[in-house]
């Protein structure tokens, strides 16, 4: 179980990486023409957006990697979790159903995840 968990947690932290920095370092416009959900959201709301995606996948597995401050995995995993809710919500506003399923799905990964992690310690 421990060898699938830590599986799941670096496929979703190079989710995750991926999905912030791009929202870090491209500029609104240019995220446009992929995302249409982007119009609902400022600049400064897509870089915090970002900023936390990027702290939560980084939360996945650093402290696993230094075998320190485990904790912070499953309350990484929580905080993305949150993340996934908003999303959802964002995407059913908009009657997106594909990125709705896509955020559904990262959503009960990120449950096997903080459920795992706190069982299993």
């Amino acid at each position: 179980m421990n060898i699938a968990l830590w599986i799941i947690q670096i496929i979703l932290a190079a989710l995750f990486l991926t999905s912030g920095s791009i929202k870090l370092v491209l500029h609104k416009e240019k995220l446009e023409k992929v995302f249409e959900w982007i119009d609902d959201f400022s600049q400064p709301q897509l870089k915090i957006i970002g900023s936390f995606e990027v702290l939560g996948g980084l939360g996945l597995f650093l402290p696993g990697v230094y075998a320190t401050l485990m904790i912070l995995i499953p309350l990484a995993a929580i905080g993305l979790a949150v993340i996934m809710i908003l999303a959802i919500i964002v995407h059913y506003r908009r009657d997106e159903k594909g990125e709705l399923i896509i955020n559904i799905i990262v959503l009960l990964f990120l449950l096997l995840v903080i459920v795992g992690r706190f069982l299993l310690g």
